[in-house]
């Protein structure tokens, strides 16, 4: 039996939808964009890319490359049809995943040296990413980039991105300020400025 499509199949498929590539291409691709807001390891796109020929969502086909072989795969009509009807389906919820939260989220059992570090390298990446998004956004301003016709699309992520790193690193600046106002990371409780912030949080209105 084959797998059932994931979200990282229809990723796939998307991009797919646009122009055949080889498989090295479309992982080349994904770390230039998607890779901001899906990011997946190279061998998991491989081994999807392979499930979609077997669902029969994908054709592949081994074409000459630069220096060797390479498989090149294209969308086919019940790719298509698939790729329809996810679109027509509901997205999931939202999911955020940040180690430094999680370090945070049980740093009673760690120390406020090593949240800070924690936090200080979690704002770290935050820039490192947000220096590469900066860099793509001035090539396709300046470039257009291989596809100028989908830049409409592209703008609305570049720019949620931008101010969730902004947001993030702020965020990791405020909780280190935090963190070396407190005695401990133990027994703590509740602060006189976590509870301004609870209260600023409840008396904004409903999103």
């Amino acid at each position: 039996m084959t797998s059932k499509p994931t979200t990282t199949s229809f990723a796939l498929l998307g991009l797919l939808g646009i122009k055949p590539w080889t498989a090295y291409e479309i992982v080349a691709q994904i770390k230039r964009g998607m890779y901001f807001f899906w990011p997946r390891s190279d061998a998991h796109l491989y081994a999807e890319l392979k499930r979609l020929v077997e669902r029969e969502h994908a054709t592949a086909e081994v074409v000459d490359g630069r220096r060797k072989q390479a498989t090149r795969y294209a969308i086919t009509p019940q790719g298509r049809a698939a790729l329809k009807d996810w679109f027509g389906s509901e997205p999931a919820a939202p999911l955020l995943e940040v180690e430094g939260f999680l370090r945070l989220f049980l740093g009673d059992q760690a120390t406020k040296e090593e949240l800070r570090s924690a936090l200080e390298a979690t704002a770290r990446h935050a820039r490192e990413l947000h220096a590469k998004g900066a860099t793509l956004i001035e090539e396709l301003l300046d470039t257009g980039g291989p596809f100028p016709q989908r830049l409409h699309l592209i703008e609305r992520q570049s720019t949620f991105l931008d101010g969730f790193y902004r947001n993030l690193i702020e965020w990791c600046e405020q909780s280190i300020i935090e963190i070396e106002q407190w005695p401990d990371t133990r027994n703590v409780g509740l602060t006189p400025r976590g509870r301004t912030q609870w209260e600023r949080i409840l008396a904004e209105p409903e999103p």
